[in-house]
């Protein structure tokens, strides 16, 4: 089974937690190519794909969603699991916390994971700064590649069934 694993990340934080989704993937025996989002020129070669984004106010990154919104239809006739990135702020009661529940929803993916980000000031932008500012989430790195490689592990068990079935 060929596996798709995609991802939009701007600062490479989320690119390093789609990498060890990749590899874990591939230590169940499955074939996997590991793309940034915005190099994927098609999905039509995978039985399966697995998506994420870091998420920044709520959105995916653009090459990520445009991804999900180009190939939605062929998308629902796969095998998918997505994935964010980011660091959670206060939303209202019943608010999604970010556009990928959504995606997840319309295109029946098996499972929608969220995992805490890194938030590195210094790599930030003017714009980005005063946005961080005014949410004011903790910076540092927070992920957990422990929870990451278990997730990822539960997916390459799933893929493993739907391989033998």
């Amino acid at each position: 089974m060929k596996v798709l694993v995609a991802v939009g990340s701007k600062y490479g934080a989320t690119r390093e937690v789609a990498k060890r989704i990749a590899e874990e993937i591939e230590s169940h025996g499955f074939e996997v190519d590991f793309e940034n989002a915005s190099d994927v020129q098609g999905i039509h070669y995978y039985e399966a794909v697995v998506l994420g984004s870091a998420v920044y106010g709520g959105l995916w990154r653009r090459d990520a969603s445009y991804l999900v919104k180009e190939h939605l239809d062929e998308l629902r006739a796969k095998d998918v699991w997505l994935f964010s990135v980011g660091m959670e702020t206060v939303v209202e009661p019943g608010q999604p916390l970010d556009e990928a529940d959504g995606f997840a929803k319309e295109i029946g993916a098996h499972d929608h994971a969220r995992f805490p980000g890194a938030l590195d000031w210094d790599k930030l932008n003017v714009g980005e700064k005063a946005l961080i500012k005014v949410l004011n989430p903790p910076k540092g790195d927070f992920r957990d590649f422990t929870a990451v490689r278990d997730w990822a592990a539960g997916v390459a068990t799933q893929l493993e069934g739907i391989a033998a079935g």
